[in-house]
């Protein structure tokens, strides 16, 4: 479970801003963003973090505000938050796959009992075949703030698919802990990285 002490923060500031928060992101040179990471509780937590923490510094690189970070009043909070991390088993797979043929066969569709018994059921199936590995299935928010009577809150949805869709398939050498959790906080750094620049047209200075 992400901490509730950081949730209870995003969704108990209401700052309203003179300034939209494009105006100030889409400035150049760009803002540096001070990061900050909620993570769910789990055995390999501190793993998970150290990868996660690595992968932004190298996604988004000059893009972080560096120690000693910035006065309160030019400071913008950068809160990746992932409230779900799970993966999904063959077994719940397998179940899919007899629910779409019982379907199939009840509305005497021959062509939806070819479809279930062929490749994947779902996108998730499909990235599986695509990587070689069963991802994680991830979800969470991205969340901006802004202190002070020119401050704001942007909150931004981190979504499964997409992110899913920045993996790289593994070999079998690389399928450790470590290695996995690097290629996962790789993909949600991309996607953050995505979401800011569709949003706010914001990216990390020299890209």
């Amino acid at each position: 479970m992400v901490k509730p002490v950081v949730l209870l923060l995003v969704s108990a500031l209401s700052l309203a801003g003179a300034h939209p928060a494009e105006e100030l992101l889409r400035k150049q040179p760009s803002p540096a963003l001070s990061l900050e990471l909620a993570l769910p509780d789990s055995p390999d937590a501190a793993a998970m973090k150290r990868a996660y923490l690595e992968a932004f510094r190298e996604e988004f690189a000059h893009g972080l505000a560096s120690d000693p970070a910035p006065s309160e009043s030019e400071r913008i909070q950068f809160i990746v938050v992932v409230g779900q991390r799970t993966v999904r088993t063959e077994t719940e797979a397998n179940i899919n796959t007899g629910a779409d043929r019982a379907a199939a066969v009840a509305t005497r569709s021959p062509f939806g009992l070819l479809r279930s018994a062929l490749g994947p059921k779902s996108g998730y199936e499909s990235q599986v075949e695509r990587l070689g590995y069963r991802p994680c299935v991830i979800t969470g928010q991205v969340v901006l703030l802004k202190p002070g009577k020119d401050g704001f809150q942007e909150t931004l949805r981190l979504d499964s698919m997409p992110i899913m869709k920045h993996l790289r398939p593994l070999g079998e050498n690389d399928r450790t802990t470590e290695g996995l959790l690097a290629e996962e906080g790789r993909a949600v750094a991309l996607e953050t990285l995505a979401l800011l620049k569709k949003k706010f047209g914001w990216t990390p200075p020299g890209l």
